[in-house]
């Protein structure tokens, strides 16, 4: 490369450096007004602030016992609060001071484009110069948030917004691998005009987060002050039914009112009647028009001379049950083997979603259940009911036996009847059945297979329901007033249960 294409590149070189150091004022003029704004919105914040402190003070003068712990925390917040804005205040005037002041006339920055003033205030160390002000800056901002934490109490959300907004640990610039530290990271390489902009926000911070701590302060003080001019025991009974041998649960506690004036009170979107308020006490009614868990929900309203009304939500839960009586036959506590026993258990008092039934073979939930009991051995079952406490603990209400049994003896029939004078023809035609009579559950069966007796021939065995061709052949052959007996029947229940014992058929030849 000729030494003249050399110069012409480092003159390249000297312009883009020259270009990238250059400010568009566009933007100068626009961090100005964002400058401003920030110190605007400090100052309205600030006035709020005041009126915080002056009702905390209010408060402290009233009741010194009860608001002098929060009025102190909130006081130890504007000491440090006031520490760190007043510290910002002094370097954003150092700094202006080092870029050559502003305009007498217009108030305006002379140098907003000053990179150099910036950095000799705010990064270079006192030892050489400079004097170091950002790491200052740090160390008042931690010990802030640091007050500020103290005073949060067990609020995690106003902690986390704390630590987020005044987060003074190192960090990533750009694309760089490595962190740099907080000084260099949020000052370094900026003009002057956006040093004053990133301090101003910080100021605005300062404020916003002093606001938003002291306001929880005040509300522990001025937003739960209820005026009360008598008081009474109450008792809060958990239910009002027990069962015996279980526990009976209450809470007892001593509730204020203020007899100068009833609070408004809402339930289920209805504010009560004046008459239906005494003493501070309001008196609901709820028609029991339908079964199970019934929820309510409500506020009570306190007008505070003052203050804003008090409000506090109500909310209760009770039961209703149908009308019943409990009539036990206590001979007939049968469970059938082949069928599905239905079984409604319900314990008074308590919502059937938290009554559990265990026991063999029973299944079911919300006060309906079934027993099946065929595969089970001996002759008893005992079932048992639980209920499931508000704690989520289980407690035990009772059990009892129930008898197992098989199905009564089912009756053969053909069209109906068990016995019965048809044709031959009809017989022929007939389909041999098995019915229960005269039993509570309605089963229907499926005949498998039968013998049929045709007088002067062997019993025959038959599969299916109906005589295969070889017996209407001998049915053909009898003369009227013979008599066809169908025995041995054997069935199929609900789930293949077998039934055996089938009445026999007898059928006369007209």
């Amino acid at each position: 490369m000729s030494p003249r294409q050399k110069m012409i590149n480092m003159m390249y070189l000297v312009l883009t450096a020259m270009l990238a150091l250059n400010v568009s004022k566009d933007i100068l003029l626009a961090l100005d007004r964002l400058d401003e704004g920030y110190n605007e919105t400090t100052k309205t914040v600030s006035a709020q602030n005041a009126s915080i402190y002056t009702k905390l003070e209010s408060a402290y003068n009233e009741n010194p016992t009860k608001a002098g712990p929060w009025r102190n925390k909130a006081l130890e917040v504007q000491k440090a609060a006031n520490s760190t804005f007043e510290l910002i205040n002094e370097v954003k005037k150092e700094l202006e001071a080092e870029s050559r002041g502003r305009d007498e006339e217009t108030g305006k920055l002379k140098r907003p484009d000053d990179l150099e003033g910036p950095a000799t205030v705010l990064l270079t160390p006192k030892a050489v110069g400079g004097k170091g002000r950002a790491k200052e800056i740090k160390a008042s901002l931690d010990n802030y948030r640091s007050t500020l934490i103290d005073a949060s109490g067990e609020d995690q959300a106003l902690v986390d917004d704390i630590n987020q907004i005044f987060d003074t640990q190192d960090r990533k610039v750009g694309k760089e691998s490595t962190k740099v530290s907080w000084e260099s990271a949020t000052f370094e390489h900026f003009p002057l005009i956006a040093n004053l902009t990133f301090l101003s926000d910080y100021q605005a911070k300062i404020r916003r987060m002093e606001s938003e701590t002291i306001s929880r302060l005040s509300a522990n003080v001025t937003g739960k002050d209820i005026k009360v001019t008598g008081v009474k025991g109450i008792v809060i009974p958990k239910s009002t039914y027990v069962t015996q041998g279980d526990q009976y649960e209450a809470q007892v506690l001593l509730a204020a009112y203020d007899d100068t004036q009833d609070p408004e009170i809402t339930i289920n979107g209805e504010i009560l009647d004046a008459e239906s308020i005494t003493n501070g006490i309001g008196n609901i009614t709820f028609k029991a028009d339908r079964v199970g868990e019934v929820k309510w929900s409500g506020m009570i309203k306190l007008k505070q001379v003052g203050r804003e009304d008090t409000e506090v939500p109500v909310e209760g839960v009770y039961f209703v049950a149908p009308p019943s009586v409990v009539i036990s036959p206590t001979k007939m506590n049968v469970l059938y083997r082949g069928v599905d026993n239905p079984l409604e258990i319900g314990v008074p008092g308590v919502d059937p979603k938290k009554i559990r039934v265990s026991g063999p073979g029973v299944s079911g939930s919300n006060g309906s259940y079934s027993a099946r009991v065929d595969k089970i051995k001996g002759k008893q079952i005992k079932i048992s009911v639980s209920v499931e406490e508000e704690d989520g603990k289980v407690r035990s209400v009772g059990s009892k036996e129930f008898r197992i049994k098989g199905l009564p003896p089912a009756t053969g029939v053909m069209y109906g009847k068990a016995t019965s004078i048809r044709s031959a023809s009809a017989i022929k035609a007939g389909k041999v059945e098995a019915k229960f009579l005269d039993f509570p559950f309605e089963l229907s069966l499926r005949v498998t297979s039968f013998e049929v007796v045709v007088p002067g021939y062997p019993p025959r065995v038959i599969k299916g329901d109906k005589l295969d061709s070889q017996t209407k052949q001998l049915v053909d052959k009898l003369k009227p007033g013979s008599t066809i007996t169908i025995r041995n029947i054997k069935a199929l229940g609900p789930k293949n249960y077998r039934v055996d014992n089938v009445g026999i058929i007898s059928l006369d030849v007209n």
